[in-house]
């Protein structure tokens, strides 16, 4: 009898950001000879089974958070937008013991466990049971280093510090952060010491500072390259460009299809999956701009909101729920997003010129990194207005550099693949313990 594949159990929180990397690299494992378990939310079951990995639910549920915190998706999206710990503090320290148990009980018979950096009750897991523990990093803001501190951040770091002073002040600023989140993760130091884990401080609480803990960055390394101050056992696998979601109905398919050959490539607008709750009033300030500078333009809404946009759009509008973007950008003229770190790569790899609007999270660093490359322009997402936004957009369309720039970079990041660089990684490590 065939002997069954050893066991590899991946966790992961948050929107399909967060997901869909792991769902490729899931699938990259299984290619290495590995049997892939992803525990996520509920929401994601039949998405993940139907790519054929392995299933298990773990809180918290979104549609469960939702009903707890009596707030729609949207609501969240703007209260995470506005206040930094909310994400941390309503939504992943109140299930750390739930999720720790079903996650410690989801990982029996694993070889290793690869968590989402923020999968905090997953790293606790893996450290209880003695497993190899890949912490997964989706941006580069999780990789702390005073060559390349975080971008388009509140802190006043040295951007690109050329001399030892410099350096020297962003290191102090970094320490500055871990002792502040020592003090502020009290909830996380509280449920490892219920647990039986050894005290950990600052950044070892988080990814990849832990001694002995290999970190993988999913993200291209032309947005951050591998620096002098970062760990060996970080590996910056590359780019992952995973993108599965359902695609539109044979109907909205054709009438797309349509709209984008009757004219010259519009401005696609998008806000991602979660970011684009309730974002009725920026995708008006969207088209009005577009229309206004006698642009065409596509609009990906969230389901909810496609109705009532279609009502007012102008002639020149083509409002759709989700398009998968490999097919979408290619044919656009430029992408304006929100910073998410899928997006961005795609709207990289498809050559065009960005313009990004963040809100929350890691979208202002990676807005900052891609105005770094020299391809993009950003402001923040809650200035919006659609004077704002025909400026920049047509600094962006009569600044050849930008289409140049952004040619260049698609060649480059067109030869990563994430998933395959990471996936083989972990199969080095586990099959040489």
């Amino acid at each position: 009898m065939r002997a069954a594949l050893p066991k590899i159990l991946i966790a992961t929180f948050g929107s399909l950001g967060d997901l869909y990397p792991f769902v490729a690299l899931g699938q990259a494992l299984q290619r290495e000879g590995f049997a892939v378990v992803v525990a996520t939310s509920e929401t994601y079951r039949d998405l993940i089974t139907e790519e054929g990995l392995g299933f298990v639910a773990i809180h918290p549920d979104i549609e469960e958070a939702t009903e707890r915190l009596g707030m729609d998706l949207g609501e969240i999206a703007r209260r995470m937008s506005a206040d930094d710990g909310f994400l941390f503090e309503r939504l992943i320290f109140p299930y750390l013991h739930e999720a720790y148990g079903q996650l410690y009980a989801a990982s029996d018979g694993a070889v290793a466990v690869v968590a989402h950096s923020i999968a905090f009750a997953a790293h606790a897991a893996a450290e209880k049971r003695g497993l190899p523990l890949f912490v997964v990093t989706l941006s580069p803001l999780m990789l702390y280093s005073a060559y390349d501190p975080p971008l388009g951040a509140r802190a006043p770091f040295v951007a690109a510090p050329r001399r030892p002073l410099a350096l020297a002040y962003n290191r102090a600023l970094l320490r500055g952060f871990a002792w502040a989140a020592a003090i502020w993760a009290a909830p996380l130091r509280k449920f490892r010491r219920e647990v039986g884990l050894p005290r950990r401080g600052g950044f070892d609480l988080f990814a990849g500072a832990a001694p002995g803990v290999k970190t993988i960055a999913l993200h291209s390394k032309l947005l951050a390259p591998p620096r002098p101050d970062h760990s060996p056992d970080i590996l910056i696998a590359g780019q992952i460009f995973y993108d599965r979601g359902p695609p539109p109905g044979e109907g909205e398919a054709r009438a797309l299809e349509e709209f984008l050959a009757s004219g010259p490539p519009p401005v696609v607008f998008t806000l991602g999956s979660f970011v684009a709750q309730g974002g009725g009033d920026y995708y008006r300030a969207c088209m009005a701009a577009a229309s206004g500078l006698g642009l065409r333009a596509v609009v990906l809404a969230h389901g909810d909101d496609v109705a009532r946009l279609r009502e007012g759009a102008p002639a020149g509008a083509f409002v759709a729920a989700y398009v998968p973007h490999a097919e979408l950008f290619p044919r656009a003229r430029l992408v304006v997003h929100h910073g998410g770190i899928g997006t961005s790569a795609q709207a990289l790899r498809a050559g065009k010129p960005q313009l990004v609007t963040p809100f929350l999270g890691d979208q202002s660093d990676n807005a900052a990194r891609l105005v770094r490359l020299g391809l993009a322009r950003t402001f923040r997402g809650r200035a919006i207005s659609a004077e704002k936004l025909a400026r920049e957009l047509r600094i962006l369309l009569e600044t050849p550099d930008y289409a140049h720039r952004a040619r260049e970079a698609a060649g480059a990041i067109a030869k990563e693949d994430g998933a395959a660089v990471a996936a083989r990684g972990i199969g080095e490590v586990v099959r040489g313990m």
